[in-house]
């Protein structure tokens, strides 16, 4: 991946601000659908050069997609009600197709 070693990278430990506990690297910088968590530069910029390994390690479309702000809470929820009222109308749907 790069010049840094992620073996051995992966298993320094620290307290994640964002989940109250400790936390390996590894798992800051897959915790996000595979992608380092947006606050991934602010944990471990006092332990690594963690600018240099993001840079050398994801393309400019990637780190666009880390460090962007999350989606309002009220969104996704909004977005999980309209997924669910489809699946509702599809089960409607293909049980109207059935004989009584």
């Amino acid at each position: 991946m790069s010049s840094f070693s992620d073996d051995i990278l992966d298993e320094e430990m620290i307290r994640c601000p964002k989940l109250g506990g400790e936390v390996t690297f590894r798992y800051c910088r897959l915790e996000k659908n595979r992608l380092p968590c947006g606050w991934i530069i602010g944990c471990w910029q006092d332990r690594m050069d963690i600018k240099r390994f993001i840079s050398e390690n994801y393309t400019t479309e990637e780190q666009a997609s880390i460090f962007a702000p999350p989606k309002p809470k009220i969104l996704t929820l909004l977005e999980i009600i309209k997924q669910a009222q489809q699946v509702a109308e599809e089960k409607l749907a293909d049980n109207s197709d059935e004989p009584c």
